[in-house]
């Protein structure tokens, strides 16, 4: 990469200082022949830094802006603060109204979200390159000008908003808590910016006030502590001239020096524990290690690969292969202060219930595993693997504009300065073996970890809650935030008047080829060269539907995951190692409808890839190891999947719609303790077959090059095989409820639903995904305003028509507040009520076609985008024009055609309704809002059923 430093930094202060344009600072370009990012570096005159990467292959364009703030600005006793900061950025600003952001980049066909992390928080816009100076014009309006617009009710919404989020995602979910918890306090010192939780305490996020949004936003959300990032179809010189516009005059917030802590050193292992709604045991083992490029960091980061990564490693062989565990890793993260290195092992419950012990041998095991590794595993096989892993997902990260965006931003956070493709390839390349045992010697030998073991809940009594460690105490308010006023700098125009987008460009639908192997496989695939790598999909129609014996359900993903064990000629791990050497993978999995095998592979290595794919389809093992430790595994899992509202919910779901059939069934311990060897090898030769099979193909090929890679499946012989339709859906005739006690989750996942048409791409389905979009279809559809906005009763909620080539479903689900739940129910049903009988309105109806006909442009832009599209075509034997002629029907549809649509579709009964969480509760809030008038329309017919695995 060649890199031009156009002014240096004191010389360049001074000119940025003297003149009111944006100033060059520097530039990167790319090779010839390579890849990479070619981008330039600006600054403004109030210190907004600007990153420009031009990429004219799709007409999109992605806008990010990172600030330099995150939970480590946080105060003790504000602990969650810049995440709830960032919920209010959306809320709207002095020139943009409540909820009008997602409505005007939805508008355009785009999508938007923000996050928060310890070090940052970035906010992102992926859009139809036309509508480039309205995502600016956005972005701009919020780092100006947000405190025009915020009162009272909008602030709790968000509160609310946050704290459902912490319930669904942090203390509902199995581990959740043990990884954003409790970790970081065994961890880092009491006081230590990464000791709380990014999400913060609930607590804390109660004593928020709106002057603590006021301060906040004042004191870091200024152009001169943030970088802007534009990357796609734009033309530079234009764009120079919005963000000159609309950022020039935003004013700079106080002066943001860097964060400093202390290296984290832990002289003896630290031990700690919890217990969560889990079960399976964890035991996560942390070293504290360095910072994001910290010299130290690519040795750190190919070590993990080395000790913990796939079948070769020896926390693999120590742990996984002899059946003490379900999955062990090893991984290295960092951040701005610090790092860590992490090593876990998800075990198996002991037999006698002795967790203690358990825990015991494991820290043993582990620590031994290290010994052994310290004298066999450090070896120049393992670190040249490591190496060509890390490359290829070095090379992942150009497949999109915004992970362009956010590669682009973090260089210049971190580093502060432009980077590339080929800096980060170079820091790993020039790692040493004797790197690697230095980092080892240093991080990990040396030093003490922190411990965290994590109990499953044995009794209902207990629960997994997140709990304060600064509860009760008082802290000193933090001076940088006195004394900071609001007076934003008038300007030479009207930014109350939105920018009308520039003429639409042509969406580039893929273009592809079509042509079949000579055992009769149909291949579809188009040229791809943004990045170096060839993906591919083979898809066998079947999966489950082809297994005659639903007792044995389950036996298409135990065979699949057979597959990827040992072949005939080779181990697993001898596999496995040869396709590290090439940076390439090969994975295959199964679930109702097929069984699928992904390809992915650099295209100087595909021929290698292709070879390792011939051995492993055509000539697996079927060892009875293999076989008995991934049996155990399944069972395992299937219990731990239990644990899961989500993960129960979906397939309780199937089971009320489609009963006992092949769609409704879902693999349970029984089923797969029935499957036994030969039942996977007869599945495998009846079923394994390219009959079956169509492959989807996108990287840097061509027709012809595509079929002399693909020439080595034309061996696979073909076999006489065809799929059965599975059953209709249950007949429903009446309303059901259904309820799965999870005693005392702390939040309620609501399923509601029928089984519904098929997919098709013109008729009744298309046209039910169009009128879904204002009800359940974005975020600002009638039920999330409702239930999120308004209610506070959510993190989220949405529906969906959802099909395939035997059925389909519509659904509506979201997990709401424990408390809430009755309520949530009642303003659902209300909604939907509502909309069958009153029908779309004309500005929804408006927004809906221009939302989805302008989504066109960024439906086409990665590699995998554009490999499931075009499985699809291949998949339902699909026109070539058919998403014109899709667009056509969106542009057509009137108002008494979306309501017809919306009468025979969205009906309000029969309806299927499931809740998993604490029956005990639900039941009560059922029960005491059936007898009130407001509600007993809605929730007097609800009859409890009791539904189990």
């Amino acid at each position: 990469m060649k890199k031009i430093f156009l002014l240096s930094v004191t010389f360049s202060a001074f000119i940025i200082s003297a003149v009111a344009q944006p100033q060059l600072i520097e530039k990167t370009d790319v090779p010839a022949g390579k890849v990479g990012i070619a981008y330039k570096k600006y600054k403004l005159t109030n210190g907004l830094t600007v990153l420009l990467h031009e990429d004219h292959s799709d007409p999109i364009v992605n806008v990010a802006v990172t600030y330099k703030v995150g939970s480590y600005r946080e105060d003790l006793g504000k602990s969650g603060f810049a995440h709830f900061f960032e919920h209010m950025m959306f809320q709207g600003s002095k020139h943009i109204a409540d909820e009008e952001h997602f409505k005007i980049i939805q508008t355009a066909g785009g999508n938007m979200n923000g996050f928060t992390e310890h070090d940052k928080t970035t906010y992102f816009e992926t859009l139809p390159s036309n509508y480039l100076e309205t995502a600016l014009w956005l972005e701009a309006d919020r780092m100006g000008f947000l405190l025009d617009s915020l009162y009272e009710r909008k602030f709790e919404n968000q509160r609310d908003a946050v704290k459902n989020e912490k319930s669904q995602n942090v203390e509902n979910q199995p581990y959740a808590l043990g990884f954003e918890e409790e970790i970081n306090e065994l961890l880092y010192p009491a006081g230590h910016p990464y000791s709380w939780p990014v999400i913060g305490y609930t607590d804390d996020l109660n004593r928020a006030s709106m002057n603590d949004v006021r301060n906040f936003f004042l004191r870091w959300y200024g152009p001169n502590n943030a970088i802007l990032a534009v990357s796609g179809d734009f033309d530079e010189a234009q764009a120079l001239k919005w963000i000159d516009k609309y950022y020039g005059t935003l004013k700079q917030c106080p002066e943001v020096k860097k964060v400093r802590a202390p290296q984290v050193v832990l002289p003896q292992d630290k031990y700690g524990a919890y217990r969560d709604r889990v079960f399976l045991p964890l035991n996560l083992r942390v070293y504290p290690t360095v910072p994001q490029y910290h010299r130290d960091e690519a040795a750190l980061d190919l070590l993990a690969d080395m000790f913990g990564s796939g079948k070769n490693s020896l926390l693999y062989k120590n742990f996984v292969k002899n059946e003490k565990a379900a999955t062990a890793f090893a991984q290295h993260s960092n951040q701005e202060l610090s790092g860590e290195f992490q090593i876990g092992v998800i075990a198996y419950p002991p037999d006698d219930f002795n967790y203690e012990n358990l825990f015991g041998e494991i820290d043993k095991n582990v620590k031994a595993t290290l010994d052994e590794f310290e004298k066999t595993g450090i070896t120049d096989d393992a670190l040249q693997r490591a190496k060509a892993k890390k490359i290829t997902s070095i090379y992942d990260g150009l497949d999109g504009v915004f992970q362009k965006s956010l590669m682009m931003s973090e260089w210049e956070r971190l580093l502060g300065k432009n980077s590339s493709i080929q800096d980060e390839i170079d820091r790993y390349n020039k790692v040493t073996k004797e790197d690697i045992t230095r980092v080892f010697s240093k991080y990990i030998k040396s030093a003490g970890a922190a411990i965290l073991n994590t109990y499953p809940i044995i009794s209902a009594k207990d629960s997994a809650k997140s709990s304060n460690p600064y509860a009760g105490q008082t802290f000193t308010a933090n001076p940088e935030y006195n004394g900071l006023s609001y007076q934003p700098t008038p300007d030479g125009f009207d930014r109350g008047v939105r920018p009308v987008p520039g003429a639409p460009k042509i969406v580039k639908v893929p273009d592809y080829f079509q042509f079949a192997l000579s055992n009769g496989i149909k291949v579809i695939g188009t040229s791809f060269s943004e990045t170096p790598i060839v993906q591919l999909r083979i898809e066998m129609d079947g999966g489950e539907l082809v297994n005659a014996d639903s007792k044995k359900t389950g036996i298409a993903s135990l065979t699949a995951n057979m597959m990827n064990e040992s072949t005939k000629n080779y181990t697993s791990e001898q596999v496995e190692a040869e396709l590290d050497k090439l940076g390439s993978d090969i994975s295959f999995s199964a679930n109702k409808l097929s069984t699928v095998i992904t390809v992915s592979s650099l295209k100087e290595n595909l021929d290698a890839t292709m070879k390792i794919l011939e051995e492993k389809l055509f000539r697996p093992a079927f060892k009875e190891d293999d076989f008995k430790r991934l049996k155990k595994e399944m069972s395992n899992n299937i219990q731990q999947e239990a644990k899961q509202p989500e993960q129960t919910a979906t397939k309780l779901f199937d089971y009320v719609l489609y009963g006992e059939t092949p769609l409704g069934l879902s693999a349970s311990v029984k089923s797969v303790d029935k499957i036994s060897l030969q039942d996977v090898k007869d599945y495998y030769e009846k079923n394994y077959t390219p009959t079956l099979a169509k492959i989807t193909v996108v990287g840097d090929v061509n027709n012809e090059v595509a079929k002399q890679k693909l020439d080595i499946l034309s061996k696979w012989p073909s076999k006489n095989v065809t799929v059965p339709a599975p059953p209709a859906p249950v007949t429903q005739t009446a309303d059901q409820f259904y309820i799965y006690d999870m005693a005392g989750a702390p939040s309620t996942v609501v399923y509601m639903g029928y089984a519904s048409n098929k997919y098709e791409p013109y008729g009744d389905f298309f046209k039910n995904r169009i009128v879904n979009f204002a009800f359940g279809g974005n975020f600002n559809s009638r039920i999330n305003l409702n239930l999120r906005e308004e209610k506070g009763y959510t993190y989220g909620i949405r529906s969906a028509f959802s099909g395939n080539a035997y059925t389909g479903k519509f659904l509506i689900s979201s997990s709401v507040k424990r408390k809430s739940t009755a309520l949530s129910l009642a303003e659902i049903m209300k909604e939907m009520k509502n909309y069958n009988t009153n029908g779309i309105t004309d500005k929804e109806l408006e927004y809906t076609k221009n939302s989805m006909l302008n989504q066109e442009a960024i439906k086409y832009e990665s590699s995998m985008q554009k490999l499931f599209f075009l499985s699809d075509i291949v998949k339902y034997n699909l026109e070539k024009d058919y998403t014109q002629k899709q667009n056509d029907i969106l542009k057509g549809i009137t108002k008494e055609e979306a309501n017809a649509q919306i009468k025979k579709y969205m009906k309000t009964s029969p309806l299927n309704m499931l809740v998993v969480g604490d029956k005990m509760a639900i039941d009560a809030q059922l029960k005491k809002y059936a007898a009130e008038p407001q509600y007993a329309p809605n929730l007097s017919n609800i009859k409890l059923k009791k539904i189990s695995d």
